[in-house]
């Protein structure tokens, strides 16, 4: 008798199996094309589909006459206001929710809600976009190489850069370190630490506070200081596309081990700019500019271009260029320093 119960279980899940494989969600366009798949998000004026044909595929809200869930959603308007339910198509333009947290009955039906398309702000946003919680992303990369024999050197490089993001605050944290010798002397020793705090006062405008390290034996920099306060506007801010802008005034403190140390105020320029391509690979662009209030001469130009290409488990691999100028050099020393750099990384 329990090996037919079985039997009949086994059955019973073979045929109920084809139709809860089908169930997926359903976007219909405004031209009459349905497309299926699962909703993953919408964080910005697309919406992410994962298809078993394509993969995740982007498609302009705007051109969305109806969706519809099998799966619970969450959905925050413009006005602010939480919805979390299967979505239900409606006439073209709107959709309903069923609010079935909203039920306490279980035998009564589950409550509804109806929205305009176009009040939809998110769907399955992140923590940090709804103030619930918060995102960690950031980036380890390291390069070297040994040689032995005719020649004898040894070079490491290390950089990477931490965002903690909640809905009004940014911390960031990023740093980088070389040094590089030849039969046991030193040919490159330098290191730069750099922290900063954002304060969002809209969903544009910020204000921050920054704070900059940096070290560079052959440039004769025992210790740069750099510290200030300014404004930032983000102009965009989404997984495939960073771009910010930044000013505001700082101070700047040099030590130097054989020059006359310095000390002077000075102006801030900064620009952030990261981008997806094809899909995949990251390029990214990030320059800060400072320049002295009392002689215009005193300038410090930092740059950081590079392509990041992804490997297998979070892991990369990244070329990058970095240049460096000052306009006023320590006696001896060259204004500009450049290296081209191949590394491997880990990303979050």
């Amino acid at each position: 008798m329990r090996y037919a119960h079985f039997r009949k279980l086994l059955a019973l899940a073979a045929i109920c199996l084809p139709f809860t494989a089908v169930l997926a969600d359903e976007v219909r366009l405004k031209n009459g094309d349905v497309i299926t798949g699962n909703i993953v998000k919408k964080e910005t004026t697309v919406l992410v589909l994962q298809t078993s044909y394509a993969g995740e595929i982007s498609i302009q809200w705007s051109e969305i006459a109806t969706v519809k869930s099998e799966n619970p959603v969450h959905v925050v308007l413009t006005d602010g206001s939480h919805l979390r339910g299967p979505l239900q198509e409606d006439e073209t333009g709107v959709a309903r929710v069923e609010l079935k947290e909203a039920s306490v009955d279980k035998n009564q039906a589950a409550a509804e809600e109806e929205f305009d398309l176009r009040e939809v702000r998110y769907i399955n946003p992140t923590p940090d976009l709804t103030g619930e919680g918060m995102r960690w992303t950031g980036n380890l990369n390291a390069g070297g190489a040994i040689t032995q024999g005719n020649t004898e050197t040894k070079n490491l490089r290390i950089d990477g850069e931490s965002i903690l993001r909640t809905l009004k605050n940014r911390y960031t944290v990023g740093g980088e370190f070389h040094r590089a010798e030849d039969r046991g002397n030193d040919t490159q020793y330098n290191s730069r630490l750099r922290g900063k705090y954002d304060r969002f006062f809209t969903e544009q405008w910020y204000g921050y506070v920054n704070a900059t390290f940096e070290n560079d034996r052959f440039r004769d920099l025992r210790l740069r200081r750099v510290a200030g306060v300014g404004n930032g506007y983000q102009l965009f801010e989404t997984p495939n596309l960073n771009l910010s802008i930044e000013g505001g005034l700082n101070h700047i403190s040099e030590d130097y081990y054989e020059g006359e140390d310095e000390s002077y105020p000075g102006v801030r320029w900064a620009l952030n700019y990261d981008q997806l391509l094809f899909g995949k690979v990251r390029l990214f662009h990030n320059h800060e500019t400072l320049v002295g209030f009392q002689e215009t001469s005193q300038i410090l130009l930092y740059s950081r271009t590079g392509l990041r290409f992804p490997l297998v488990f979070n892991l990369n691999a990244s070329t990058q260029f970095n240049y460096d100028w000052v306009s006023d050099p320590a006696e001896g020393r060259e204004k500009e320093d450049s290296a081209l750099m191949f590394t491997l990384g880990y990303g979050w």
